[in-house]
């Protein structure tokens, strides 16, 4: 069983093992186009990383559309690793799992 979370990061992979630290998307062996979303999808959110907590409340509608996305990322991620995989995810946006 792998334990994974989807969670964005300013300089580095988005997908973090919760007991072995950072891996890299492709060490996922995902489908290319969902690696492609993923990598979207993170490009997106690496603006939200540095904002304050009063510029993210200026920015709380494209927080919670990037939190949907990223939840069904996870869902999905889910699914497409062979083997057992729980994956949870982060909201940089709101500092908190959802």
């Amino acid at each position: 069983m792998k334990y994974l979370t989807l969670i964005p990061d300013y300089t580095g992979s988005c997908i973090q093992d919760d007991y072995n630290g950072r891996i890299e998307l492709n060490e996922l062996n995902l489908p290319q186009g969902l690696i492609n979303e993923i990598t979207d999808w993170h490009k997106s959110y690496r603006k939200i990383i540095p904002l304050s907590e009063e510029q993210r409340l200026g920015k709380i509608q494209e927080i919670e559309r990037l939190d949907l996305q990223g939840l069904e990322l996870a869902e999905r991620i889910s699914q497409m690793i062979s083997g057992d995989a729980k994956v949870r995810y982060y909201s940089e946006g709101k500092c908190k799992y959802l």
